[in-house]
């Protein structure tokens, strides 16, 4: 072989993130994600326990009121319920990505955990909307009521992200094919 045809033959092509033929995916996958948080939400809400209160004159709170013994709790109740929803929705949604065998590589995760994160944070919208909804204001009843179910931390939306991301990267670390991540 002369100089020459080493110099023209072409370098062996290793795979790798093609960012042109892969972004119509990623950006259906994060909608399809995103969409995840409206029933996420609903879910949500359905579950999540009221805090019981009722009003008493001897209350040292501002409004008169107290809340029944052992009820704020659920305080604690409603952000675990929504973490695990989270959770287990990321986790879900990572293993099904790494098993759809036709959408795999780097833009697709961040896609996906985009998504997650789009999608718990209208899931914990959606979810406080609906409960204002369904709990009007009883407190100048006297008698006991139920408040709603509140969630006091906005981070509470970053464990589906999180969870899209462990496993997917865990089922990649599992694959036995080396150039599919």
């Amino acid at each position: 072989m002369s100089a020459v045809q080493l110099q023209t033959q072409p370098a062996p092509s290793v795979p790798g993130a093609v960012v042109r033929a892969d972004l119509l995916p990623a950006v259906s996958v994060l909608g399809a994600v995103a969409l995840l948080g409206l029933p996420l939400g609903v879910l949500w809400a359905w579950l999540a326990p009221p805090e019981f209160f009722a009003r008493s004159p001897r209350a040292p709170t501002p409004g008169g009121v107290l809340p029944f013994i052992g009820q704020s709790e659920h305080r604690f109740d409603d952000m675990a319920t929504f973490l695990l929803f989270g959770l287990a929705a990321g986790v879900l949604t990572g293993a099904a990505l790494w098993l759809y065998r036709r959408l795999r590589g780097p833009l697709i995760v961040l896609a996906a955990v985009l998504g997650s994160l789009i999608a718990a944070w209208l899931a914990m919208r959606i979810g406080l909307w609906v409960v204002a909804a369904s709990y009007p204001d009883l407190a100048s009843t006297g008698a006991p009521y139920p408040r709603p179910p509140v969630l006091e931390s906005s981070w509470v939306i970053t464990t589906q992200p999180f969870g899209v991301a462990v496993s997917y990267c865990i089922c990649a670390a599992w694959s036995r094919e080396a150039s599919q991540f």
